[in-house]
């Protein structure tokens, strides 16, 4: 009777274990199937900066509770995402700010077309002929700009009775004019290969924005193009000879090319030079400092103003998610609010100006861009080019 018992309870204790066993791996494959899930219904986002992860990722997630967004820091980079789309995928939806359409020619097929989409709809024509592919597609779109031209001490232009610049002469004699009196009428942080780039490239706006200009840089950017393309011989010879007139009326040197942040802006700070490069960010810094400055653009040697921009990112969607319309549409949603007003106020600093290429994106100039409002309202915001060539020439 005992061993009877003993072996129902024994059977009993198999059944047991055997039923948790089942009931344990049940819960482990549903555990897996319902991450599937959610991995499969998360739209994936990577961030070029950390600095994004403060206000403007929290506030993209806030308008779309219904969205899982996953935020992910990527890079500032070109190559990292040259290296996922070799090695595994590009995530959904990808950002970055160092960037030329050149260097990104790779990336094309991996890339959705959004030429016909109401976010590529509301740029600018004149900034979103810069993102366009040689076919008329688009991959990727520019966000807000920071503006960069010259910060100017207004008050030593006062104290030694020089006209302020109105055109690229009266910029040549205001440096004369602080010459005879020692002082350096325009330098930069010429050590940092961007600011040479961009003294280049805003010299002569007016001419790579030109038809001439603008084929040459499509053919430059063209992603179907087998052959290795330069500069041409029809835009680039007159920048180069604009930027050694420059170069010839500012009496930059050598020695300028040893000049970083801290040495130009002590400079200025000290009334050693009345004129340097920089963003509206420098005018009000030196105005906190009780410094009486202001922004001016850049002056082509046609009198024709204009300001050099640099989008604080560019975005783009991958194409798989045309493969999944629930996704895609989920996607486009977050695109939107990405390149939406209140996001794009979340990018800049408190107290900054927002540029944006998008016409549904109204300006809001602080005070230390108010003296350039024209330029901008007559969409004279040149798109540098920044590709790994110009920074290695």
């Amino acid at each position: 009777m005992k061993t009877k018992t003993l072996r129902r309870l024994f059977s009993m204790l198999a059944a047991l274990v055997m039923g948790l066993s089942l009931l344990t791996g049940c819960s482990e494959k549903n555990a897996e199937r319902t991450q599937e899930q959610e991995d499969a219904q998360t739209i994936q986002v990577y961030l070029w900066s950390t600095s994004l992860y403060e206000n403007y990722a929290p506030y993209v997630q806030a308008q779309l509770p219904d969205v899982n967004i996953e935020f992910i820091v990527g890079n500032n980079d070109l190559d990292f995402y040259k290296f996922l789309q070799q090695n595994g995928g590009l995530p959904d939806i990808i950002t970055c700010c160092r960037f030329s359409l050149h260097d990104a020619a790779p990336l094309k097929d991996s890339l959705m077309n959004l030429a016909m989409t109401n976010e590529a709809g509301a740029v600018y024509n004149t900034y979103l002929n810069s993102f366009k592919n040689e076919d008329g597609s688009v991959n990727w779109l520019p966000v807000c700009a920071d503006a960069h031209g010259f910060v100017v001490n207004r008050s030593l232009f006062e104290q030694y009775d020089i006209p302020l610049p109105t055109d690229y002469a009266s910029f040549v004699a205001a440096c004369q004019a602080f010459e005879k009196v020692g002082i350096r009428g325009f330098t930069s942080d010429y050590t940092y290969d961007y600011t040479c780039m961009e003294t280049l490239q805003g010299l002569s706006a007016a001419e790579l924005t030109t038809t001439a200009g603008r084929k040459w840089r499509t053919t430059y950017s063209d992603p179907a193009s087998t052959a290795r393309v330069g500069l041409d011989d029809t835009v680039w010879p007159g920048a180069f000879e604009r930027m050694e007139q420059f170069i010839q009326d500012t009496h930059l040197t050598a020695d300028d090319l040893a000049l970083n942040y801290d040495d130009v802006t002590g400079m200025f700070r000290n009334g050693e030079v009345a004129m340097y490069f920089g963003s509206s960010a420098g005018v009000k810094m030196f105005q906190d400092e009780g410094i009486d400055t202001i922004f001016l653009p850049f002056f082509s040697q046609n009198s024709e103003p204009w300001i050099m921009t640099t989008p604080y990112f560019q975005v783009a969607l991958n194409r798989d998610l045309e493969q999944d319309t629930a996704r895609r549409e989920k996607a486009m949603k977050v695109l939107n609010v990405m390149l939406s007003e209140q996001a794009q106020n979340r990018i800049v600093s408190e107290g900054q100006d927002i540029l944006s290429y998008s016409q549904n994106v109204p300006l809001r100039l602080t005070e230390y861009l108010k003296d350039v409002r024209s330029v901008v309202e007559e969409n004279h915001m040149y798109i540098r080019i920044a590709s790994n060539d110009f920074f290695a020439v």
